[in-house]
């Protein structure tokens, strides 16, 4: 008997060049894998995300996406949704052509969340809409915090404090640049932090870019979802508009903003995420994640 086949791509996302920015697996027809298939085939692909595509089981959706790392199931992952609309768009399903914008409807563990995908220079560009997240101070000792990132207190931003989403994660804003790229976390300490305050990722982040096109430099650690350091975080990267809004570091006359956010360069993997957020009112009511990628492995995997 013939192995049963898939097919699988390998994109990084968030560039435009190979070999940088956030590798994802896509696999682009799921129908009739198996939660566990699905699991197996991130562990092998060892990325820090792969996603599946899948018929929505939602009327109002075009299709349903499930999001992997090596270990569990996630319920959000920007990078792996670009690389799949970019994987999608390359292959011309859902009647995607080039030069034709479109708009899609997509099924996730968050809601049903819009895609847009455009065109630029001939290549897609998609626009990824993600839930808005509301923020906490950070419910323990920042200390400890410190410690367990690898950061001294003196190095913490004086502009903003530590700061927890509902969807657990961590935001650590730092002076500089410096002190974000010579930080060494202890991951033992992190996933302890982890499960005393039911967290799942670490965001540290600098406004200290230096750069006109960057608005931010982050890393981001996430040891307990078995990715301990991701190279661009695009569920991560859309936060950090709202973050700056809730510590009073934007103009509050203005009603939308756009956001470069720059990931990567710590793990040799740079990518940039583009941030738009928009205010009804001085209340954000849309946040969007957007970004490119390019295909860097065709293959198949053999169940």
């Amino acid at each position: 008997m013939n192995p049963r086949s898939i097919r699988i791509k390998h994109v990084d996302a968030f560039t435009t060049k190979p070999f940088t920015g956030n590798p994802a697996g896509v696999v682009m027809e799921a129908d009739g894998l198996t939660a566990e298939e699905m699991q197996k085939i991130a562990a092998e692909m060892n990325l820090s995300e792969t996603v599946f595509a899948l018929p929505p089981s939602n009327e109002e959706a075009d299709m349903r996406i499930r999001w992997f790392t090596p270990t569990q199931e996630v319920d959000l992952c920007g990078h792996a949704t670009i690389a799949l609309f970019h994987a999608l768009a390359e292959e011309g399903h859902f009647g995607l052509e080039v030069d034709e914008d479109q708009s899609f409807l997509v099924e996730t563990k968050s809601g049903v969340l819009a895609v847009d995908v455009e065109w630029r220079d001939f290549h897609p560009y998609i626009k990824f809409s993600i839930p808005i997240p509301r923020f906490f101070p950070y419910p323990g000792d920042i200390k400890e915090l410190c410690g367990a990132i690898g950061l001294s207190e003196i190095e913490l931003s004086k502009q903003a404090k530590p700061k927890i989403t509902d969807s657990g994660y961590c935001y650590i804003p730092v002076r500089d640049y410096d002190s974000l790229k010579s930080l060494e976390p202890n991951m033992i300490l992190l996933k302890k932090l982890n499960y005393i305050h039911d967290l799942t990722g670490f965001a540290v982040v600098t406004t200290d870019t230096g750069e006109k096109e960057s608005d931010w430099h982050m890393r981001f650690f996430a040891p307990t979802l078995g990715v301990d350091e991701d190279p661009v975080t695009g569920s991560a990267q859309g936060p950090m508009a709202i973050f700056l809004k809730e510590n009073g570091l934007l103009d509050k006359k203005t009603n939308f903003f756009t956001f470069k956010g720059h990931q990567g360069r710590s793990v040799h993997r740079p990518g940039t995420v583009t941030v738009h957020m928009g205010l009804k009112q001085g209340v954000v009511d849309e946040l969007i994640i957007a970004g490119q990628a390019v295909t860097v492995i065709d293959g198949v995997v053999r169940l």
